[in-house]
């Protein structure tokens, strides 16, 4: 028996060893030999408890800085089993993101597992090769200038109606959390978008679908910070909130499945002047005439509500975040919003964009704090990066090559004063109406780059605008004093004690 115990022990520490240590270790090496500054190898671990350590001690950005003055902004380090090349130097970034090497990535295997609760896996997030290549040329259609503009009404009486909701918090005179006020507004707003429901008006389907994706994401962050889901078998367990995941997926999935039924049998319509999200879906063809089926179009829906909603939201609390704390820049806002917009002026297509201060503002906010703190590739083909006659570096099949978007936001090497929130270095030209041109075409990557970028950013900066003047101009904020504001990676950057403010009705003059 106790032999049978031995054997049963020795055959499991080896497949740990073949299918993770080895792999790990091998990568680790390549990356060593070829001169790139690596942090400690650990098996199985890596660094990932100096990481959790940081974070529970809010000292990761000092964590962060320190193997930055360490190895410098190409480093490799290990999170859990996984060794990866840590990559904040724009050339190195073009060839990874951008159309040289591109094709020799994917997105990291495992995301899928994360993600598909929520979303499915047959989305623009996670799926590769051939399917995403047809979906992003079937989806372009959805994100056109000329689409996104007939969506700004319906985003200006999503934004009145939340605004509405928040003065009626404002009667207790208490401080809110901003974070979930700005996710309020812009899952209303996305929501519509994307299924032409009133998620204001109907107040059920509002509160179904914005619990269940609260706690869902709840749970998965909880389980991906303790990369539950990279374990066999572990995943699978009934624990961890597995409960919960299966009841709120099911949840969110019969929600989606009744409001697709509804528009094929015509019983619901656009909210826009114009095709929502939904009936570009079910319109929506391929070079082959083949349409979407029923999951991929529950699948990309949902995905557009999740990476809008939390991304939008993230932006526009660290917006409203600067506005409160940094006088000058709330000032400058407001003129401009109060004379543009003065006496509490609709906001209309064209008059929107004058707002240049706003879009300034906005531009800066994700410098400085963008939602999509990390990106992350997985190399599927074996190539060098580095411009010819300089560094370069071979690439082998297996690695991750992720990049802080942050750091790379304050990189002196490409800003003047990184650390200032400076928003007239987005100010267009006032005689052409361009934007000043970036010192390097891969510094500022708030939405990604190159052919797997975020297909909606434009709706995205769009919304914002609307959302931010809107709320400068009907709105007083105060932040509550004594706060311990501490940045900090999610789905969406958060603070992870909260943001929170006391938001009142302007009055008018």
């Amino acid at each position: 028996m106790l032999l049978l115990i031995f054997f049963a022990i020795s055959v499991f520490i080896f497949l740990v060893y073949w299918k993770f240590i080895r792999p790990q270790k091998a990568l680790y090496d390549t990356f060593c030999e070829q001169g790139v500054s690596c942090e400690p190898f650990k098996p199985l671990i890596g660094q990932l408890l100096d990481i959790h350590h940081a974070f529970d001690n809010d000292t990761i950005v000092d964590y962060r800085n320190q193997l930055i003055e360490k190895h410098g902004y190409v480093y490799t380090i290990g999170f859990g089993p996984s060794t990866t090349l840590v990559i904040m130097d724009a050339d190195m970034l073009a060839d990874v993101f951008g159309r040289t090497h591109s094709q020799d990535y994917r997105k990291p295997v495992g995301m899928d597992k994360y993600f598909k609760p929520l979303i499915g896996i047959h989305n623009l997030l996670v799926s590769e090769g051939e399917e995403h290549t047809r979906a992003r040329q079937m989806l372009n259609p959805a994100f056109h200038y000329v689409h996104l503009q007939s969506m700004i009404d319906l985003m200006i009486d999503q934004t009145k109606k939340t605004i509405d909701e928040l003065f009626l918090l404002s009667n207790t005179n208490q401080f809110v959390d901003l974070d979930t006020q700005m996710n309020n507004i812009t899952l209303a707003i996305i929501a519509s978008s994307a299924f032409g429901k009133d998620f204001q008006s109907t107040s059920n389907s509002k509160q179904i679908l914005r619990q269940s994706i609260n706690e869902l994401l709840r749970v998965l962050e909880y389980r991906a910070m303790r990369m539950i889901d990279d374990i066999p078998l572990i995943g699978r367990l009934p624990f961890w909130g597995k409960k919960i995941i299966n009841k709120c997926s099911m949840d969110i999935s019969n929600f989606v499945d009744e409001i697709i039924s509804d528009r094929r049998h015509e019983k619901s319509t656009s909210l826009s002047s114009n095709e929502d999200l939904l009936d570009l879906l079910l319109s929506a063809v391929d070079d082959q005439g083949k349409p979407f089926d029923n999951q991929e179009i529950k699948d990309q829906a949902l995905t557009f509500v999740l990476a809008g909603h939390e991304t939008t939201g993230s932006l526009l609390t660290w917006t409203m975040y600067v506005l409160m704390t940094n006088e000058k820049v709330f000032e400058a806002c407001r003129e401009e919003v109060d004379r543009i917009l003065p006496n509490g002026a609709e906001i209309t297509r064209e008059n929107l964009n004058q707002l240049v201060v706003c879009e300034a503002i906005l531009q800066e906010t994700l410098r400085l704090y963008p939602p999509a703190s990390f990106l992350s590739r997985e190399c599927i083909r074996e190539h060098y990066i580095g411009k010819e006659g300089q560094r370069q570096i071979r690439i082998p099949v297996g690695a991750k090559v992720m990049v802080s978007v942050q750091v790379l936001h304050q990189r002196e090497e490409y800003w003047s004063q990184p650390t200032e929130f400076d928003y007239t270095r987005w100010m267009r030209d006032p005689i052409t109406g361009l934007k000043p041109k970036l010192s390097h075409p891969f510094c500022y990557l708030p939405f990604g780059a190159g052919p797997r970028n975020c297909i909606g950013q434009n709706f995205a900066l769009l919304e914002s605008k609307i959302i931010l003047a809107m709320l400068i101009q009907r709105c007083n904020f105060e932040i509550e004093p004594g706060q311990k504001i501490v940045p900090v990676v999610r789905i969406a950057m958060k603070s992870k004690y909260g943001l929170r403010a006391k938001i009142t009705q302007r009055s008018f003059n």
